[in-house]
């Protein structure tokens, strides 16, 4: 699933949900159940990741074809409608999933002979095939789209982002990781192979989804943040309330809905005790470890041994808080897509679906496509809506100034 801190696209898909014919639901479970191969050429293949606009990227080739790709471990693979036109792939079926609002989405499905990532080479991948084009500034962010976890199975796979590197391996060992150290039980539920493990808060027990779509350290399923031990948990004060879209999805911008963010004071996975926790709620299951934990630690996924593993990184960096209000770029522009109740841009007047022209002098309505790239990607790495601002909003053709301190309530 992909998480921005202003722009957010989401693209898990429930992909239990095949399609009505019966013919063409036996061919695309054999589609989606046949093993992928796996060529190395190395022990260990090393390739670089980055993380551009809150999102890890990194390069494949596909079919030989080089591409720019998000790395979404909560996502299946899913191409470009322009970058599978380029490889001429042949569509074997179309699969109907719900996105992570809860929208129907119909998907092209093909197989591709290769898809190679550094010096391993995965063959007969099933991968879905989508327009993005149909999401705003989805080309700013995706790129050719998303290498997702249906490679997963038969590898072990390290994601450090301190020296901005991902290991894949036959096995943990062959990592330098011990097969005795001890991690967070790592589920395989079948296609698309997402990786579920435990958590605890006190003694309440649950599963999420490893899912570095979301940029995020930890998001809690609604229900599970109004469990007794969850509130137990949470550090007195911390509690945020407001109301807003949770993001972009494959169906489109997700309902207005409520929002709560917190801070807890311990979250337990794969042995390691996480300290003061940001945590923020999400309408639906499963609760979310984001790539947020990646500041912190380094994640082994081995699937061999079924288990996820956390080591701390040496110099953890220190996650930007969340703001009290949040911009995202929608068809008609820039706008406020979160607000939080009683806090200071409250006060002053922001309001949930204000057109937002300027922040701190900088124009969000540009005249070409190149232009309001570097302002989305500048909106998401660089604007910090916790520090003091000067917004201008358009509100029904009435220009309004809207000055921030970044008081906090």
């Amino acid at each position: 699933m992909f998480r921005f801190t202003i722009v957010s696209v989401t693209l898990l898909l429930a992909l239990h949900s095949l399609p009505c014919a019966v013919a063409q639901q036996a061919d695309l479970r054999a589609v989606f159940s046949a093993p992928v191969g796996i060529e190395r050429a190395s022990p260990v293949a090393s390739l670089p990741v980055q993380i551009e606009a809150g999102k890890l990227k990194l390069d494949a080739a596909v079919n030989e074809k080089p591409g720019r790709f998000v790395f979404d471990t909560g996502s299946p693979t899913i191409l470009s409608s322009t970058f599978a036109a380029d490889l001429g792939l042949e569509i074997v079926g179309q699969n109907t999933g719900k996105d992570a609002n809860g929208v129907p989405v119909s998907m092209d499905v093909a197989v591709v002979d290769s898809m190679m990532l550094g010096d391993a080479t995965f063959r007969n991948v099933p991968v879905l095939i989508f327009d993005f084009a149909g999401l705003p500034l989805a080309d700013c962010f995706i790129g050719d789209g998303v290498i997702g976890s249906e490679i997963f199975p038969g590898s072990a796979w390290r994601i450090n982002t301190e020296t901005g590197e991902i290991q894949i391996a036959a096995s943990a060992s062959d990592l330098g990781l011990s097969e005795e150290t001890s991690g967070a039980p790592l589920y395989d539920f079948g296609y698309p192979h997402a990786p579920i493990i435990d958590y605890s808060i006190g003694a309440m027990q649950d599963k999420a989804l490893f899912d570095t779509g979301s940029g995020k350290v930890f998001s809690l399923f609604t229900k599970a943040m109004q469990s007794p031990e969850v509130k137990a948990a949470t550090v007195s004060g911390s509690v945020r309330k407001g109301s807003g879209s949770e993001g972009v999805s494959a169906g489109g911008q997700g309902a207005v809905t409520d929002l709560v963010t917190l801070q807890l004071q311990s979250l337990q996975i794969a042995g390691v005790s996480l300290q003061d926790v940001p945590a923020q709620s999400r309408l639906a299951p499963p609760s979310l470890l984001g790539a947020g934990v990646l500041s912190s630690h380094i994640v082994t996924l081995d699937y061999p041994g079924k288990r996820l593993l956390l080591e701390p990184r040496s110099a953890p960096v220190t996650t930007q808080s969340s703001g009290n209000y949040a911009i995202m770029y929608g068809d008609e522009g820039a706008e406020v897509t979160q607000l939080y109740e009683k806090s200071e841009a409250d006060r002053a007047g922001l309001r949930l679906g204000d057109r937002v022209t300027y922040v701190n002098g900088r124009a969000l309505s540009v005249p070409d496509d190149e232009q309001q790239c570097a302002t989305a990607r500048w909106l998401v790495d660089e604007f910090d809506a916790t520090q003091p601002a000067t917004l201008v909003i358009d509100r029904q053709g009435r220009e309004i100034i809207i000055e921030l301190t970044g008081a906090t309530d």
